[in-house]
């Protein structure tokens, strides 16, 4: 099976590519060239069947997806930071919405057999019902919502018009960055434990948002799970949630709690109750039985063990 894979370079990227491998797929990645040949952690000369394209260059998307001819196309390049979308709203909209559509056109001119999107849980916005199921309205609290929610509505209309395969995976809050290195430390997850380790704080803004945290290996795992499935998918939407719910304070406390076993020293824990963003959601807390019913797929790890992993890769980086 040849599979094409865009955004192998990012977050979840760089840990599903090689669990795509492990199967046996031949794997083709579509990257943004960084001069200098290398991206953080990503060196380009140890990996093969690359094309180097911005999803916003239609010619350059579309000679990729017609020399390689995948059967699959996993697209997870994207803006991912619902802060930053906020201060440069169009750059969000090209990446996250007009990108897509570009890729998906491609795909369908390729006659690809599968084209699994990765959306958000943030489509979902101020939810009234919990845990959120998959036939929840949408509405954005942002503009990377906004730009996410279009893309959907594209790639359903698409579906519709001409049985375009697509599958869209609605993740919940993921973490585990420590691959990528400090720069990804803004996060919320990340932001505790980097503070946790390097200061013995942790200080956040906003105590009571509740969100799913879900841990970037069975994120992953929901791909080759969704790849597997193939037309079972076919023109579904899939949480990738645990079915669990914790607040910010909870998850810091399990954090400090985490961290003071690693290191022997009692974390200080403080917030300011302040919203990281304007139009913050409370809750974010999904139900993924879906997933179970139509992927086999189970999240293996629970908070506390999704964060003591994190803390272990945090301290290789921090401590190096």
């Amino acid at each position: 099976m040849r599979v094409m894979l865009t955004g192998s370079t990012g977050f979840i990227g760089s840990s599903l590519l090689p669990m795509l491998k492990k199967q046996g797929w031949e794997v083709f990645e579509v990257v943004r060239y960084i001069s200098g040949g290398r991206y953080n952690y990503y060196d380009y000369s140890e990996h093969k069947n690359l094309y180097f394209a911005d999803l916003r260059d239609r010619d350059a998307i579309h000679k990729a997806v017609m020399d390689c001819h995948p059967d699959v196309i996993i697209n997870l390049a994207a803006q991912t930071a619902v802060s930053f979308s906020f201060i440069n709203p169009i750059d969000v909209q090209e990446t996250n919405f007009v990108a897509v559509a570009t890729l998906a056109e491609a795909a369908r001119e390729a006659k690809v057999k599968h084209f699994i999107h990765a959306s958000t849980s943030e489509v979902y916005g101020k939810a009234k019902v919990f845990p959120i199921t998959e036939d929840t309205s949408l509405a954005a609290t942002s503009p990377y919502a906004v730009a996410k929610i279009a893309a959907e509505n594209y790639l359903w209309l698409m579906h519709e018009i001409s049985g375009f395969p697509v599958t869209i995976m609605r993740p919940f809050n993921t973490y585990g960055r420590a691959g990528q290195g400090v720069q990804n430390r803004h996060y919320v997850v990340e932001r505790a434990i980097c503070q946790a380790l390097e200061r013995r704080e942790i200080h956040l803004h906003n105590p009571y948002p509740k969100r799913d945290f879900l841990f970037r290996l069975d994120h992953c795992g929901g791909y080759v799970m969704a790849v597997k499935a193939g037309e079972k998918v076919i023109g579904e939407a899939i949480n990738l949630s645990t079915g669990l719910c914790w607040t910010i304070k909870e998850m810091a406390e399990m954090v400090a709690k985490v961290v003071t076993e690693e290191v022997g020293s009692p974390i200080k824990i403080s917030f300011d109750e302040e919203p990281d963003r304007p139009k913050d959601i409370d809750i974010l807390h999904g139900s993924n039985d879906k997933a179970r019913e139509l992927l086999g797929w189970i999240p293996n790890y629970d908070l506390k063990d999704g964060i003591r992993q994190a803390v272990k890769e945090w301290r290789s980086v921090l401590e190096k």
